[in-house]
Parts: structure tokens; sequence; C-alpha cells
């Protein structure tokens, strides 16, 4: 009877054993995480800029910078960039009379621009280097056969963002003669160019830094 009483024993607790046994197991879930590059640059205002030079005044002094001559854009981008610029051709090309393009182009030194920042939440020479605001004075447009001039430089780890942040002008003028800058030291009028309309393509290339 003792042997049975044990034998039951020895049952009950080996069924408690494999019942308080602990149980394992592993399930896998990947995840996985996509970044597409976003790097977009929108002309808000002044995609066509027209000067028209109608008086002796303004062909002895130019035409100053103002909101009618100004071109607004912006930068979305999820990466540091550069933004460069250049004239398409290496002069103006008259339009109304193609035998001034030959005689007496228009140099492209007659236009100049400054590159201003135009957004909230950034900083000139902490989120980008712009060379017209240190410099201080306009720039020439140029072609340099085909170099393109770096307008703003993004500082790295700085740069990128939103349109909010990346809005820049380009404030330009003609003919002006600013003679601490690249442009044309001569006025339109000592130049004589014949009466024509004048166009020359700018481009404006966003970069990757």
């Amino acid at each position: 009877m003792k042997k049975i009483g044990l034998s039951f024993a020895t049952i009950l607790m080996s069924i408690s054993l494999a019942f308080s046994q602990p149980v394992s197991d592993m399930g896998i879930i990947p995840i996985g995480v996509t970044l597409n590059s976003i790097l977009r640059l929108n002309i808000v205002k002044g995609g066509n800029i027209e000067f028209v030079v109608n008086t002796v005044e303004q062909y002895t002094n130019g035409i100053a910078n103002s909101p009618l001559y100004t071109t607004s854009f912006n930068v979305s981008s999820s990466i540091d960039f550069n933004i460069r610029m250049y004239a398409e051709t290496g002069t103006f090309i008259s339009t109304d009379d193609a035998t001034n393009a030959p005689t007496n182009p228009m140099a492209l030194n007659n236009l100049g621009y400054t590159v201003a920042y135009a957004g909230t939440g950034g900083a000139v020479n902490t989120n980008w280097n712009i060379p017209t605001i240190t410099a201080g004075v306009p720039s020439a447009l140029e072609n340099v056969g085909g170099v393109n001039i770096t307008i703003i430089q993004g500082i790295d780890n700085a740069a990128a963002g939103d349109i909010i942040k990346n809005a820049f002008d380009i404030e330009w003028e003609l003919g002006t003669a600013v003679l601490t800058s690249s442009m044309n030291p001569n006025s339109l009028l000592f130049e004589s160019y014949a009466a024509d309309r004048y166009v020359v393509n700018v481009l404006l290339v966003l970069e990757s830094n």
C-alpha cells in the first residue's frame, strides 16, 4: 500500500512538472525605413523680369532694384543644398533687329543682382553663405563659358528645411554702373546700344551640397 501511495505521488509530481515547464516562442517583425530625397525649387514671383529704358536719366544712371525687378523663390529640401546661377548665353540677344546681335550685343554685366534672405527660421552665415550679402554690393550676371556661379552655398547639416525657412530674393538692377562691383562701369548711354529688345535666359540650378 505504501508503494502504491508513493507511485501515485510520483505520478502527480510528474504531471505538475509537465504543466509548469516554461514555453517560449519567437516572432519576427521586419521594419524598413525608406527616405526619399526632397530637392525642389519654386519661383513664386518675378519669373519674367522686363526692364524698359524710356528716359535719358535711365540711360545714364540705370534702373535700380524695386519689387518690380525682384525674383522670389523658395527651396524645399531634405538635404543640404547649393544654388548656382548662370546666363544661358554669353550676351543679351537682340530680338527685334537681328543685325544688332553681331554688331553691338548687350553685355551681360550691365545686369547686376543681389541675393537676399526672405524667409523665417534661418540665418545667413549659419544656414547658408550668400556671397552678395557678404560683399554688400551687386554682382554682375555671368556666363563664364557655362560655369555656374554659386549664389547660395548651404552650410553642412544646417541648410535643409521647408519653404518657410528657405526663401530668397534675387534683386535685379540694370545699368547702374556700381564701380565697386563686377558690373559694367559704363552707363548704357556711353555704351550706345541700338534701340531693340535684348533678352537672356537665366538658369537657377539646385543641387545637393
